[in-house]
């Protein structure tokens, strides 16, 4: 009895443990590093353009009530001639939508964006950007 007892306090000791862990809260900053992140992969692939949603980049970071963040990120890494495809008047919208310029021949590729209304799938965040 005693034994088990042991054991039972030993095990929640370590779940206590495993909950005080240190948590990172992610910043903007953050935020900004994987989205360039996902801009170099995009054109080491050669792409012409990329198109972002907001909500694509909360659910792959695993935020929570995090939109007004990643919709400042995503404008912050907005380049001059990069285009805002998608707005709702609060501009903190899970469906902002922005398409970055990754080449000179980005105009021919995003008619073809906007015509389709495709956006690309974003892989897991990963550790090196949160």
């Amino acid at each position: 009895a005693l034994e088990e007892e042991v054991e039972t306090l030993k095990q929640n000791y370590r779940m206590a443990e495993e909950k005080s862990a240190p948590f990172h809260k992610v910043t903007t900053a953050d935020i900004r590093n994987y989205i360039e992140e996902l801009k170099s992969s995009a054109r080491e692939k050669g792409e012409d353009i990329l198109v972002l949603k907001a909500n694509d980049i909360h659910k792959s970071l695993k935020l929570k009530s995090r939109l007004p963040m990643v919709c400042n990120a995503m404008r912050q890494c907005m380049a001059h001639d990069d285009l805002i495809l998608h707005e709702t008047a609060s501009g903190y919208s899970s469906t902002l939508k922005i398409g970055y310029k990754l080449s000179d021949n980005w105009e021919n590729t995003l008619t073809v964006v906007q015509e389709e209304g495709h956006t690309k799938d974003l892989a897991p965040a990963s550790s090196a950007a949160v």
